[in-house]
């Protein structure tokens, strides 16, 4: 049977797109094996051996997507990053501050199950919401002084996310979203 270049080519293209399938479901079910272990032990008593056994996948396959337990997470993180910056780039949430704080807290609820084993494993939800620009699309800073309080109250902005999240989120959306339009008010 012979090929000519086309077909080749059409059957290296298949091959390319079956291996990136492939990758991508390897990639989803070590974070999802990942997520799991990290409910039950600390991310530093989890082994290889143990992610890719729960994953069902091969370390070969592992080593191919991650080089490390943490890069899964940094994954993760990029990829609620993603979500973040499409939220605040909503133009129609920067005319309405309770809106803003309201969704906000709706997106972190939303994703509680993938944010608390980042908050377990000690790591830092920086690239959540960027301190630069999280509070600066409702207080656009024009000055220095300016730019270091939205600096100031995006930084503590994250630990009332972050508390909320770890104190299982008693208060309501609502509630949180009013006491902070209420905290973060612009001074007159």
């Amino acid at each position: 049977m012979e090929y000519d270049d086309q077909t080749i080519l059409e059957k290296k293209n298949v091959l390319r797109l079956n291996n990136a399938e492939s990758n991508r479901l390897t990639r989803e079910c070590l974070t999802t094996a990942l997520m799991q272990l990290m409910k039950e032990k600390p991310i530093d008593r989890i082994t290889i051996t143990e992610l890719v056994e729960r994953a069902g996948v091969s370390r070969t396959a592992f080593y191919r997507n991650y080089a490390t337990k943490e890069d899964i997470l940094a994954s993760i993180r990029e990829q609620l990053s993603a979500v973040t910056n499409e939220f605040l780039s909503k133009p129609e949430l920067k005319e309405d501050e309770y809106m803003w704080f309201k969704e906000c807290f709706k997106l972190v609820r939303d994703r509680a199950d993938v944010i608390r084993p980042i908050l377990g494993a000690n790591i830092l939800l920086g690239d959540l919401f960027n301190s630069q620009s999280v509070l600066d699309t409702l207080y656009p800073s024009d000055d220095r002084m300016s730019r270091y309080r939205n600096l100031a109250m995006a930084a503590a902005f994250q630990k009332i996310l972050i508390t909320w999240v770890e104190e299982d989120m008693i208060e309501s959306v609502d509630e949180m979203a009013a006491f902070c339009k209420e905290a973060f008010q612009t001074p007159v």
